[in-house]
């Protein structure tokens, strides 16, 4: 394997915050990009949380110099390899200093909502006249145009708007949100890849590019079936809990213990007569109820309850292995605890270890995909709050020590926000 990195030669600067925009940067990152995140002292990454964080006897049992916005792990989960800096954009100040590191960058990336940008004054053409072919993302939940764009969102609003949360549910309950936010993850990967064309196109005409991806819009995509099943034959999708259209059994089935439980997934009558066998229970497979997928779909409760009887008394990870073995989809849910220590995760490498300045080494996801000469790696912990702010503004825009003091003691920039 090679020691380099596809996008080694790229610099990005970012204003994306929560996850979302910073997923997608924290894959350039990882890919090798150097990407500099821009914080401001007074408006941290809303990931940061609790902020003003210097709240005096707000956190009486930690040690003195503590900074509970330097820990947070939400935030250090998706800003891995990042440099990070402060700059206060409302000032003319930072204002120039940010404008003056886009004259020397490749991409600039942001995920605030839809008027912000226009605020500060950093809309695409006047980001092309400082450099004509710099590449700009905006990520707003939904879009950067449109009736929806001055909406603030996140992947609680997205979800449902997306039409997403209309399909999650049991047949007889309302609709419901994942509870996981996961359109934030569908975007962040499509931002990454949206990216990457850019990227290449770039390359190979000299042109830079404005791309416009709205959260809402990236999540709708993963309803296609649906959203044709609409259009096309005007019917509305109906929730239908854990099973599925085409195969069962097709749920989740409770095992020994507490809270635990066995994902199954039969595809075929093949594989049906597969699990009959495992059950011990050869004779189904020719019952009339459910020799075929169509007679197992028409009869999903009692075809529910003998898989469950089954299970029930079982280990969830041996069950799973069992079926694995017979070419069953079939997987031990598991705990978050749990997710680390998984035999594939650990065979991937998909968990690095970092080594955090604020929290000390912890175990932490690594990039999603692998890639067999240059594969990605986490170079480097999260920043905490402003901490390259001086090294970044010094190397890559000349700054002098005065002038950084000085520009430190008017919070344009810098690594304390202050008491509260």
């Amino acid at each position: 394997m090679s020691a380099k990195l596809p996008l080694e030669r790229l610099r990005a600067v970012v204003l994306t915050q929560a996850w979302s925009g910073a997923l997608t940067t924290q894959l350039l990152a990882n890919m090798g990009a150097e990407v500099i995140q821009v914080e401001a002292l007074s408006r941290p990454d809303v990931w940061r949380g609790g902020f003003p964080p210097h709240n005096r006897g707000q956190y009486p049992n930690e040690e003195p110099g503590t900074r509970p916005y330097d820990r947070n792990a939400l935030f250090n989960a998706v800003n891995t390899s990042k440099l990070g800096i402060t700059l206060d954009l409302i000032s003319e100040e930072g204002k120039s200093l940010f404008l003056d590191l886009i004259s020397t960058s490749d991409l600039l990336a942001e995920n605030y909502s839809a008027r912000v940008i226009p605020n500060f004054g950093l809309e695409y053409p006047t980001l092309r006249q400082i450099n004509p072919t710099i590449i700009m993302m905006r990520m707003p939940s939904f879009g950067a145009s449109g009736p929806y764009a001055m909406y603030p969102g996140n992947g609680g609003t997205t979800e449902p708007m997306s039409g997403i949360s209309s399909l999650l549910g049991y047949p007889d309950g309302q609709p419901m949100n994942s509870g996981t936010m996961h359109t934030d993850a569908i975007s962040g990967m499509m931002g990454f890849a949206a990216l990457l064309i850019a990227i290449r196109h770039r390359a190979r005409t000299g042109k830079g590019q404005y791309i416009d991806l709205s959260q809402q819009e990236t999540a709708t995509t993963y309803i296609t079936d649906q959203i044709l099943e609409h259009t096309v034959g005007g019917r509305v999708p109906q929730r239908m809990g854990n099973r599925d259209r085409r195969m069962a059994p097709h749920g989740f089935y409770r095992c020994r213990g507490e809270d635990s439980w066995v994902a199954i997934a039969v595809r075929s009558d093949s594989e049906w007569e597969r699990l009959c066998e495992v059950m011990g229970r050869p004779e189904l497979a020719s019952d009339v109820h459910f020799a075929t997928a169509e007679d197992r779909l028409q009869h999903t409760e009692k075809l529910d309850s003998i898989v469950q009887s089954w299970t029930l008394n079982r280990d969830s990870t041996k069950t799973a292995e069992v079926l694995q073995a017979q070419k069953i989809p079939s997987s031990a849910v598991m705990k978050a605890l749990e997710v680390p220590e998984n035999p594939q995760h650990k065979a991937r490498g998909f968990f690095e270890t970092v080594d955090h300045p604020a929290t000390g080494p912890y175990s932490i996801a690594g990039v999603p995909f692998s890639l067999s000469e240059t594969p990605g790696r986490i170079h480097r912990p999260a920043p905490t709050l402003g901490q390259h702010s001086e090294a970044v503004l010094k190397q890559h825009l000349g700054v002098s020590d005065s002038e950084y003091a000085s520009l430190e003691s008017q919070g344009v920039t810098g690594d304390d926000p202050g008491d509260d």
